[in-house]
């Protein structure tokens, strides 16, 4: 066996005893590095910690942790001695592809920063007393958060699901409700609540067996074009990594918050899940799970909300968030959806030219958070649509918002806008997969990135067209504002086309604010910040918009539309540029 090297980069190559130690006599050798040691552990840490006894867990809780810890199936030793890379990155420990700083699906992402902090379960905090909530009411009420144009509304804080501020519903053709015991949960629902993303769950959560095409994911595109097994390396590639995270949400989660419409149901007013956080962190891991169905010809405006309170709330400190939401739309069906995060606190402004705004960020609690949240849809009937508005604006140190939508009946449609913003030190990813199964489908996709500060973000948009999906018409762009030469932005737009009746574009563009436009501007009268802020409020409009207008609210009036209007002003730049060019302002 070689000897271990303390570089997190050097590959040790461990001999069948110390592979033993780790899992099993039957694992074969492969290269692993200090850094995917530390991965498995931290990744072990959030799962076992306040977990001590598996075999308490409920049934459908149960079924996943042992399909996430099974021992991977690997080759025989012979075999893999001659082919090392049959078992992927990751799949060391877990039978789930686990974080890897060299992975694909985690290029740019500051690994080190999640991994190199050991996250315990969140405190339930104690003092969620009728004073405390009263006062968390007034101050969502007063930032227009809560609000009364709904359908219903689920509100957690820290975690906790608090009925006294939230608005249920039992009705025959409508329920919102939370529920803490998963085995509870209809059928139906159960086999949504097992689905997990990335291919782990070969079958998609289809809502009845009389509808057409269940063909498992492994063999959509027929042999030529499979890529293996979810936990080999091929399939690995193209995953976002976001199966062994929503493993462990659906192993910890504590509540979930239940969104079940009925067939021909139309809700003419949003549902709201708001969660809420104590702005100096909860001090550990929280998993929040939400599952949203859609029956046959239902209408739903359904909003989530990730928010800062002021209230002290007891256990502060680094968090780790960890959510995962599911949409089911059936036939005919209509779901508009916005994931807005803007938690975290408020980033520095100006940390690219001043040094003491820089120390000032870095000494931020909320820098040392992780937020992460997997979003799964799936179109399971003709003529569905999902449309989501997904708006990272947190001042979380690291923030992963994933999405994925399945097209599984002819004539379902996504519309996919995202926005990123990005300013402090932040790491930010936004990363989609629109998977066009059916005939006949449609997808749009947009998306915007405001890179500002010393940040870095990246978006990876990912479109893939199976045999199967002929006549797909299908469009994405990303465009990216990269507001000084200290901030960094990774875009990077993809087509998978394996059908050959199809009409898809994809496009992506990264500049700095146009000079032509300040030029016509401030000839206008207007000043150069002035100038600058017209820009960027135009090029975050079009996303913005997605939003349910209840809770967008206006830019002088209150809600969200104001807020991400103040956050603006922390990411323009001040003063002048010390590297000139055609794309960049002056």
């Amino acid at each position: 066996m070689m000897a271990p090297n303390d570089s997190d980069e050097s590959d040790v190559i461990y001999s069948g005893e110390v592979l033993t130690e780790m899992g099993g006599e039957d694992l074969a050798p492969y290269k692993m590095s200090k850094a995917d040691r530390r991965a498995d552990d931290w990744f072990q840490h959030l799962l076992e910690s306040s977990l001590t006894d598996a075999s308490s867990l409920s049934p459908p809780k149960a079924k996943i942790y042992e399909l996430l810890t099974s021992k991977p199936q690997t080759p025989a030793l012979e075999i893999a001695e001659k082919c090392p890379n049959l078992l992927a990155k990751g799949c060391e420990r877990y039978n789930v592809p686990i974080i890897r700083k060299r992975a694909e699906a985690w290029r740019h992402f500051d690994v080190d920063g999640v991994t190199n902090q050991d996250f315990d379960d969140a405190p339930t905090p104690s003092n969620l007393t009728p004073p405390i909530l009263k006062a968390i009411e007034e101050e969502l009420r007063s930032k227009k958060i809560i609000v009364d144009e709904v359908s219903a509304r689920l509100v957690y804080v820290n975690d906790v699901f608090v009925p006294s501020l939230s608005q249920t519903s039992d009705s025959p053709d409508f329920k919102c409700y939370s529920e803490s015991d998963v085995s509870k949960l209809n059928p139906e629902l159960s086999t949504v609540f097992s689905y997990l993303p990335d291919g782990v769950s070969d079958d998609f959560p289809y809502k009845s067996t009389t509808t057409r095409n269940r063909i498992p994911l492994s063999v959509l595109s027929g042999k030529d074009h499979m890529v293996g097994p979810y936990n080999g390396q091929g399939a690995v590639n193209n995953q976002q990594g976001t199966g062994c995270f929503a493993a462990l949400n659906s192993v910890k989660c504590k509540e979930v918050a239940v969104v079940d419409v009925q067939p021909n149901t139309v809700l003419e007013k949003p549902v709201h899940v708001i969660r809420c956080y104590d702005k100096e962190g909860v001090g550990g891991a929280t998993h929040p799970r939400t599952i949203l169905n859609a029956g046959d010809g239902s209408v739903v405006d359904f909003v989530q909300q990730i928010v800062d309170v002021e209230q002290d709330l007891g256990a502060r400190g680094p968090s780790f968030f960890n959510g995962y939401t599911q949409a089911v739309v059936g036939a005919g069906a209509n779901v508009t959806h916005s994931f807005v995060d803007e938690s975290g606190g408020v980033f520095e402004a100006d940390v690219e030219n001043d040094e003491g705004a820089r120390e000032q960020e870095m000494k931020r609690t909320q820098i040392q958070n992780t937020l992460f949240e997997t979003i799964s849809a799936h179109v399971n009937g003709e003529n569905g649509s999902f449309e989501t508005a997904m708006i990272g604006s947190g001042g979380h140190g690291r923030s992963r918002v994933c999405l994925e939508v399945h097209l599984l009946e002819e004539g379902s449609h996504a519309g996919v806008k995202g926005l990123v913003m990005s300013g402090g030190v932040q790491r930010v990813d936004m990363r989609t997969n629109i998977h066009h199964i059916a005939s006949g489908c449609t997808s749009r996709q947009s998306q915007r990135n405001l890179v500002g500060g010393r940040s870095g973000a990246t978006f990876k948009g990912r479109i893939r067209v199976e045999q199967s999906a002929q006549q797909t018409d299908s469009e994405q762009l990303a465009r990216s504002l990269l507001l000084n030469e200290k901030s960094r932005v990774w875009c990077i737009p993809s087509l998978e086309i394996i059908a050959d009746d199809v009409s898809c574009t994809h496009g992506a563009t990264i500049s700095d604010l146009s000079e032509e436009e300040l030029f016509y501007l401030r000839s206008r009268g207007l000043d150069k910040d002035t100038s600058r802020n017209l820009q960027l409020f135009a090029f975050v409009d079009e996303i913005s918009k997605g939003v349910n207008k209840a809770v967008l609210g206006t830019d002088e009036g209150g809600g969200l539309a104001q807020r991400l209007g103040l956050k603006l002003q922390r990411i323009i730049p001040r003063g002048e540029r010390k590297v000139k060019g055609e794309f960049q302002s002056s």
